[in-house]
């Protein structure tokens, strides 16, 4: 495997276990199964380490959501691949940036990096919201609707069922994630449907 993403993923999941604040550069050595030389062969400083995990460790939600996806299957079986997909995102995420809160520092270099590179938690709002506009413009979602109130309304929920199920240590509601994403697309599609093929 890759000396450097060995790093990142034993950086990850001592993030994961102990919090941002607890973890050492030896601690994620011993994890990465090298010296705690190498890890600044990689990276300059540990808080170059920790930004990397957040930017480099995240699943692709972009290749599920693409504004060009619209029209080619149902409303509903897309809003729900993006839901699902944006539960994996937010599994992720959450608990890796959650943590730059605890670290100001840290947390501005990382706001200077999102800014540096056109990144943030609104692109994936923004890529919803593209998409739905892009339905909208071929008449099978209520084109009086805002699309980014929908994207929200869809990542929102989602950002809420993952965190809920993180800060809880288990999930709240009876169901899996694939019954919620139905449960959730359905009650916002039949809301957002054209008359026409509510």
């Amino acid at each position: 495997m890759n000396t450097r993403k060995h790093i990142l993923d034993a950086t990850r999941q001592i993030i994961q276990e102990k919090g941002l604040a607890r973890v050492t550069t030896r601690e994620i050595a011993r994890e990465a199964g090298c010296a705690e030389g190498t890890l600044y062969k990689h990276f300059e400083t540990k808080e170059d380490l920790f930004l990397a995990v957040v930017q480099e460790n995240l699943p692709d939600f972009a290749a599920t959501v693409r504004e060009e996806r619209a029209g080619t299957q149902s409303v509903s079986s897309i809003l729900e691949e993006v839901a699902l997909a944006a539960i994996g995102y937010y599994e992720k995420l959450i608990p890796l940036a959650l943590s730059f809160f605890a670290d100001a520092q840290l947390l501005a270099r990382h706001r200077e990096w999102m800014c540096e590179h056109k990144a943030g938690p609104q692109n994936p709002c923004e890529r919803v919201a593209a998409y739905v506009a892009a339905e909208q413009r071929l008449g099978r979602i209520n084109p009086n609707l805002i699309p980014l109130s929908i994207a929200y309304l869809l990542l929102g929920s989602c950002f809420q069922y993952v965190f809920n199920r993180l800060f809880l240590g288990s999930n709240p509601l009876p169901m899996t994630d694939q019954q919620f994403a139905a449960g959730l697309v359905q009650t916002l599609v039949e809301g957002v449907s054209s008359p026409s093929i509510a």
